[in-house]
């Protein structure tokens, strides 16, 4: 078979959602060719994306571009793999390196292509007014379907009411978290009372007996002391069920189109330099904290780890339920200034938010602490030390 058969069976099977099998195929394209080529270079690194590999799919990306001005490739090209690189360097933490390739791509007739991407980046790390900017310039500038820059349109159109609603105070960014959690913990309710009419328990930590008989909590292998697990539904005969396969994105009434991708904003509610996105999932909810000096995952995880622990136990719930289910292992990066914790919060209420926070307070005297973030998008990377 051609290098081009190769390829368009990988596309089949990424089209029928068999990510693993299309970069089986794409693996054969490439090995077909007496030398690289742009376009595999790049369709390897779109099905690395696809089956979870980014610093592979950036290689692989950055191996296009290489090629592909090497062999004068049209503009249009060239710009669908800037746009893939800066997605791949997004998904790596890396929104600075992201910046740097949208910038590159503006030199080239087709820069409408990267505008959109460029602008939801800035919205993404609280940069609205430049992201409201590039997203007019991508209504001035783009061919794409006018289906597209309608939507575009209605995304900044509710960035930029929400901004002005924020700076009045007739809004906050909690705002975000709170409906989340209460879509999260009605969907929860309702399919754990049905499940219950069969016998099932809601929220029962996964549990061992000790030697002397004691009860304790399941610690994953592998995982810290700290990081008990509980599943959402238990059944009678030992099974374990969840509630929901994916992260429960919600939409905040009024500004349903901000639902759809991230946007960060300040809060202006205490000391602490807080942020919060329009995309906080309840059920697996990201917590990034950035420090002003030393090793972040050192100087939070105690406190990462006690809170965790108070929220497993019930400390934000009550004698119902509502406690934390699974908290991940910290994820360090920014020169280690930066950790992220991702959690289950299960149906624990907002008042895990304030307690995490008070916690924080007391690194924040100490060590200093740049931002808080509650949901998915970026940090600014923190300045290094002179």
């Amino acid at each position: 078979m051609t290098p081009e058969a190769f390829a368009e069976e990988a596309t089949k099977a990424l089209n029928n959602g068999d990510a693993d099998q299309a970069l089986e195929w794409m693996e054969r394209a490439v090995a077909a060719c007496d030398e690289p080529r742009p376009d595999l270079e790049h369709a390897m690194g779109v099905i690395l994306m696809q089956t979870g590999k980014p610093v592979e799919a950036r290689d692989r990306f950055a191996s296009a571009l290489e090629l592909a001005w090497k062999a004068n490739v049209p503009g249009a090209f060239l710009a669908h793999i800037h746009v893939a690189l800066a997605a791949a360097q997004e998904d790596l933490d890396d929104p600075m390196g992201a910046f740097e390739t949208y910038d590159k791509l503006y030199d080239l007739d087709a820069q409408h292509e990267a505008r959109a991407g460029h602008g939801h980046l800035l919205f993404a790390m609280g940069r609205h007014a430049e992201g409201l900017a590039e997203m007019k310039r991508f209504q001035e500038l783009s061919k794409a379907p006018d289906e597209h820059k309608e939507g575009a349109a209605q995304f900044a159109a509710s960035v930029a009411e929400f901004t002005v609603l924020l700076a009045d105070h007739h809004v906050e960014p909690r705002d975000f978290l709170k409906a989340h959690r209460e879509m999260y913990v009605e969907f929860f309710d309702e399919k754990a009372a049905e499940m219950a009419e069969q016998g099932w328990m809601a929220e029962p930590a996964r549990m061992t007996r000790a030697d002397d008989g004691r009860l304790l909590p399941i610690i994953p292998e592998g995982a810290r002391p700290y990081a008990a697990v509980r599943v959402d539904l238990a059944s009678p005969e030992g099974g374990a069920g969840q509630i929901g396969d994916q992260p429960m994105i919600v939409a905040l009434g009024g500004f349903q189109p901000l639902a759809q991708a991230p946007v960060v904003f300040k809060s202006d509610v205490g000391t602490l330099p807080v942020y919060v996105s329009s995309q906080c999932p309840w059920d697996q909810l990201p917590i990034t904290v950035v420090i002003g000096h030393g090793n972040a995952e050192q100087i939070l995880e105690p406190i990462f780890a006690d809170w965790y622990v108070a929220g497993f136990e019930g400390a934000f719930g009550t004698s119902e339920g509502g406690r934390f289910h699974y908290i991940s292992d910290p994820e360090l990066f920014h020169d280690d200034r930066a950790v992220r914790f991702t959690l289950d919060m299960g149906r624990a209420d907002l008042r895990a938010i304030d307690a995490l926070l008070d916690g924080l307070e007391t690194i924040h005297r100490v060590n200093g602490i740049d931002q808080v973030l509650f949901g998915r998008g970026h940090v600014t990377p923190p300045e290094t030390d002179a």
